[in-house]
C-alpha cells in the first residue's frame, strides 16, 4: 500500500514537473520572439529622457522668469485702444454723412429745382453752350499742344488726312484744286457716293461757259507714291457769289482719303493765330501742303466773309483745302490770292483768302445738300473704312 502512494506521488509530481517545465519552455520562447534593446541603447534612451526633463524645466523657468507676457499685453492694448479710435472715427464721419443727406434731401433739390425755374429756355441753352464751349476749347488747346508731338515722324498719316484727300481739276487752258469728302454708303446699301468741295470759278474756268456746267469735270486723284488715277465728277450744286461749288465723283467705290469736315461747334472756336495747313495744286503740280495761320477771320469782300491765312498759296491753290494743324479737319475752301494795285498787280502769297466751312454750311442748308452729305450739325453720320 505505502509502496502504490508512493507510486503514485512520484507520477503526480512528475506530471506537475512535467507541465512546468513546458510552461517555462513558453515562456522561454516568447521572450526570444520579442524585440532586442541591448545595453547600450537603454543608456541611451535612459540619457535623452534625462535632457527632455531638464529642457522642460528651463523652458518652465524661463517662462515664469520672461516679462514676454507682458510685452505681448502690452501690444494687445495698444492695439485694442488704435481699433477704438478707429471706430470713433468712423462714427464721427457716419454722423457727418446722415446729416449731409438730411441737408440734401430737405433742401437741396428744392433749390436746385428753384434756380431751374428761375432760368429760361433761352438761358439754359447759353449755359450749356458756354460750358461746351469752355469744355471744347480746353480740348482744342490740349490738342494743339499734342497732335504735333504725335505727327513727328508720321508722314504717312499726315499725308493720308492733309494730302490725301485733294485732287487735282483741270481744263484746256486752267488747272485749280479740289477736296474730297469722305465717301458714305448709298440710301440703297449698294455702292459708296463721294463728294468733292472746291471753288465755283475753277469749274466755270473748266467750263469755259456757265451753259456746260453738266459737263464731267476731269479730276486727277493721288496715291502716296505719286502715280494717280484720272477720274470725273459731275455738278451737283454751285453758288457764284460765295465761290463755291459740290461735285460728286463719278465713282461706285469709296476712295481711301477723304477729308473730315469740322464740326460747327469745333468751328466756332477758330480763332486768329489758329495753325493751319493749306494744300492745293499750284501751277498745276501734285498737291503741296504748305503751313501757317488764320491771320483773320473777319476779312470783308463785296460783303461776304473770309478768312485770311498767312500759308503761302499761289495760282492752282484755288478749290484746294484749309486743314485745322491741331487735327487735320477741314475748316475752309481756299477761294483767291490776295493782290495789290491795278495797273501792275501784285500777287501776296501769304496772305490768302478761304470760304470758312460756317459760311459752307449755311449754304449747304439753304440748297437743302446737308442731308445728301449725311451731315448732323457738322458732324458726318456714315463714312467709308479707313
Amino acid at each position: 500500500m505505502k509502496v502504490l502512494l508512493l507510486c503514485t506521488g512520484l507520477a503526480v509530481a512528475t506530471a506537475l514537473a512535467a507541465q512546468q517545465l513546458h510552461t517555462l519552455q513558453e515562456r522561454v520562447s516568447e521572450l526570444e520572439s520579442l524585440p532586442r534593446v541591448t545595453p547600450d541603447e537603454t543608456t541611451q534612451l535612459a540619457q535623452r529622457l534625462d535632457q527632455l526633463r531638464r529642457s522642460l524645466q528651463d523652458a518652465r523657468a524661463d517662462f515664469e522668469s520672461d516679462d514676454r507676457a507682458d510685452l505681448v499685453a502690452a501690444r494687445l492694448a495698444s492695439v485694442t485702444e488704435a481699433l477704438a479710435k478707429e471706430s470713433s472715427r468712423l462714427s464721427d464721419q457716419d454722423q457727418r454723412l446722415r446729416r449731409w443727406e438730411t441737408r440734401w434731401g430737405s433742401a437741396e433739390p428744392e433749390r436746385l429745382q428753384g434756380r431751374l425755374d428761375e432760368l429760361s429756355l433761352d438761358e439754359l441753352r447759353a449755359l450749356a453752350t458756354r460750358t461746351s464751349a469752355e469744355g471744347s476749347a480746353e480740348l482744342n488747346a490740349l490738342k494743339a499742344r499734342v497732335e504735333p508731338l504725335l505727327a513727328k515722324g508720321e508722314p504717312d498719316r499726315l499725308w493720308h488726312e492733309l494730302v490725301g484727300p485733294v485732287v487735282q481739276l483741270s481744263g484746256d487752258l486752267t488747272v485749280g484744286s479740289g477736296v474730297l469728302l469722305e465717301s458714305q454708303r448709298r440710301a440703297s446699301g449698294e455702292g459708296w457716293v463721294t463728294h468733292l468741295l472746291t471753288s465755283w470759278h475753277v469749274v466755270r474756268d473748266i467750263y469755259g461757259t456757265i451753259e456746260r456746267v453738266d459737263t464731267p469735270v476731269p479730276v486727277r486723284m493721288y496715291e502716296p507714291s505719286g502715280r494717280y488715277h484720272d477720274q470725273t465728277a459731275h455738278m451737283v450744286a454751285y453758288d457764284v457769289g460765295l465761290d463755291i461749288a459740290l461735285l460728286e465723283m463719278d465713282l461706285d467705290s469709296a476712295v481711301p482719303h477723304g477729308a473730315r469736315l469740322a464740326t460747327r461747334e469745333e468751328l466756332e472756336l477758330v480763332r486768329t493765330f489758329e495753325s493751319v495747313y493749306a494744300v492745293g495744286c499750284p501751277l498745276g503740280n501734285d498737291p503741296i501742303p504748305t503751313s501757317g495761320e488764320i491771320a483773320s477771320t473777319a476779312h470783308d469782300v463785296d460783303g461776304l466773309n473770309y478768312w485770311m491765312i498767312s500759308a503761302p498759296t499761289y495760282i492752282g491753290n484755288s478749290g484746294g483745302g484749309i486743314f485745322r494743324a491741331s487735327d487735320h479737319s477741314l475748316i475752309g475752301i481756299f477761294s483767291k490770292i490776295y493782290t495789290h494795285g491795278s495797273a501792275r498787280t501784285t500777287i501776296v502769297p501769304h496772305m490768302g483768302l478761304a470760304t470758312p466751312m460756317p459760311v459752307i454750311y449755311e449754304w449747304l442748308d439753304r440748297s437743302g445738300h446737308t442731308a445728301r452729305l449725311g451731315l448732323e450739325s457738322g458732324v458726318r453720320t456714315a463714312s467709308a473704312p479707313k
